[in-house]
């Protein structure tokens, strides 16, 4: 019975709170519960506003579709066209149609900015009517796969030339002979064979293009194209 005793009173002991510990976590509970008031006051953040048409979300980019070039136009040409719009040569995509001849359809231009869009339009409005900039979408810009002014197109191959050939002509140039593809392109009614080429850098494309250019292959004149 003593034993029982004993064993409450210990147990009664135990769940006694000390007042000095009491005392020193008052202030350390309130400001628990001035937090947990804090957090529940708090309304939701705003959504975001949606971007500008042809912006991209987050990144402050807005896309352009620039078109009323030449064939052989580089995208040195564009960049002079758009000067002061902030922009370097990875900001511009030239598109080349499927199945056709080759001939850019347009160039997706890449903008830092809504302002930089801006200037574009006041430069082609000084520079003449033949250019035009209209809104683009990124979804128009990030499937473009760029050859990087790396590749010549050499229109005017005859039916009958073979890879030794296209070697026999380039000699002298830097260039990956497994690169060289064969393909026909549709020109004015008629359709034309056309070889591909990738050179080492833009360099030695455009060093093929100044030496290799209305060159004869077969007894057949044979036009470069460096493609952007």
């Amino acid at each position: 019975m003593s034993i029982t005793r004993s064993a409450i009173r210990s147990s009664l002991c135990l769940r006694k709170l000390d007042p000095e510990i009491s005392r020193s976590s008052l202030p350390f509970l309130q400001e628990w519960r001035k937090c947990l008031s804090t957090a529940t006051e708090q309304p939701p953040p705003a959504s975001p506003l949606p971007p500008p048409p042809g912006g991209s979300p987050g990144e402050g980019r807005f896309y352009g579709k620039f078109s009323g070039f030449s064939k052989h136009a580089l995208k040195t040409d564009i960049m002079n066209v758009l000067e002061g719009c902030s922009l370097t040569s990875d900001d511009l995509k030239f598109n080349y149609p499927r199945g056709g001849n080759l001939t850019p359809a347009a160039v997706f231009v890449q903008f830092p900015s809504l302002s930089a869009y801006d200037k574009a339009l006041r430069n082609i409005a000084k520079k003449g009517k033949l250019y035009r900039l209209e809104k683009a979408a990124r979804a128009q810009w990030d499937p473009i796969v760029p050859y990087e002014g790396k590749v010549v197109a050499l229109h005017g191959i005859p039916v009958n030339a073979i890879t030794d050939d296209i070697d026999r002509f380039l000699s002298g140039c830097l260039y990956y002979p497994g690169s060289i593809q064969f393909l026909t392109v549709q020109g004015l009614g008629t359709s034309k064979r056309v070889a591909l080429v990738r050179f080492t850098s833009q360099t030695q494309a455009m060093n093929a293009y100044i030496t290799k250019n209305r060159n004869f292959l077969l007894n057949q004149r044979i036009t470069l194209q460096v493609l952007q």
